[in-house]
């Protein structure tokens, strides 16, 4: 199961970047998506805990208008960056259901 928390961690680690850009309210998602992936990945969690930074990050990346997930980046000259963003977008989707999956396994 360790295997599945380091992917994890690792995705979590590559939206970090992009979470800055597109986050308003002062870097502190970004923070929050940094702090999950050193939990994931450094400390030893039990069931309870492991699932509490999994919830937190499907609540950091909840669906929705408005919300984290529904963001997009843009060029410096604000044109939309679309390569850029379908990245974002993929990780969004993979921390979900990786998040989601993990949740719910019996173990």
């Amino acid at each position: 199961m360790r295997g599945r928390l380091e992917r994890l961690a690792d995705a979590v680690d590559a939206i970090v970047p992009l979470v800055r850009e597109v986050d308003d309210v002062g870097g502190r998602n970004a923070e929050r998506f940094q702090a999950a992936a050193d939990r994931l990945r450094n400390v030893p969690l039990g069931r309870a805990d492991r699932n509490a930074v999994l919830r937190d990050l499907e609540a950091l990346l909840g669906a929705g208008s408005g919300r984290l997930s529904d963001r997009y980046l843009v060029h410096d000259d604000g044109r939309p960056d679309l390569e850029r963003s379908r990245t974002f977008t993929e990780l969004v989707a993979r921390i979900r259901s990786q998040a989601w999956w993990l949740r719910h396994l019996p173990f």
